[in-house]
């Protein structure tokens, strides 16, 4: 099953690195997200359309107090915008997933992720989709699912862990993208591996 079915969709939007920012946007495209993921699987999704705005209200506010350092390394700022809005979608739970239907028998008996978190696998869809389709429109390297994604364990222990610290959503997303996660302080900017790099440019913006 494919992780960004939403990427597509979303590269439609003229200047989708503004649009992202306007929760008319968030609305319709987390919503298409679901349709796109859960097509055929058994799932059906209802969203708290107040506690979406509530996650994109506290992702603003963090996106709008680091925005100045973007330039520092735009793509991986973009990563990082994107796993705050992970980690705020898993704090807020807008979605929940009900399983009507067995979901699909798969080849050679292979447990999806999706069948373990549908919730936490439908955040970070949404995420990667938007993150990589922002870095195509900008002609960057756009991020890839990383083979880790693939493995039904490394599920359980994205949800376990955020449940006891959702700050270990960023992290977590770094490791989806096949980045190197930070985890003295995932949440931490500056303390990235892309941005430390540039401690002396960093102390000239702050």
């Amino acid at each position: 099953m494919m992780l960004t079915p939403l990427k597509p969709e979303v590269l439609k939007v003229d200047d989708l690195s503004h649009e992202a920012r306007r929760f008319r946007t968030i609305v319709w495209s987390f919503q298409r997200n679901l349709d796109l993921l859960f097509k055929g699987t058994g799932l059906t999704a209802k969203v708290d359309h107040a506690a979406l705005a509530e996650a994109f209200a506290r992702w603003r506010q963090k996106f709008d107090q680091s925005k100045h350092l973007a330039d520092v390394n735009r793509n991986d700022y973009v990563i990082y915008a994107a796993g705050l809005m992970l980690r705020e979608l898993i704090v807020a739970a807008p979605l929940k997933a009900s399983q009507g239907e067995e979901l699909p028998t798969l080849p050679g008996g292979i447990d999806h992720p999706l069948a373990r978190w549908p919730e936490g696998y439908a955040y970070t869809s949404f995420c990667l989709s938007v993150a990589a389709a922002i870095l195509k429109e900008l002609g960057d390297d756009e991020p890839t699912p990383a083979e880790v994604t693939d493995d039904p364990g490394f599920w359980n222990s994205f949800r376990e862990n955020t449940h006891e610290d959702p700050e270990t959503a960023v992290g977590f997303f770094d490791l989806v993208c096949g980045r190197e996660p930070n985890w003295a302080a995932p949440g931490v900017l500056w303390l990235r591996k892309a941005f430390a790099q540039h401690g002396k440019l960093l102390d000239d913006k702050v």
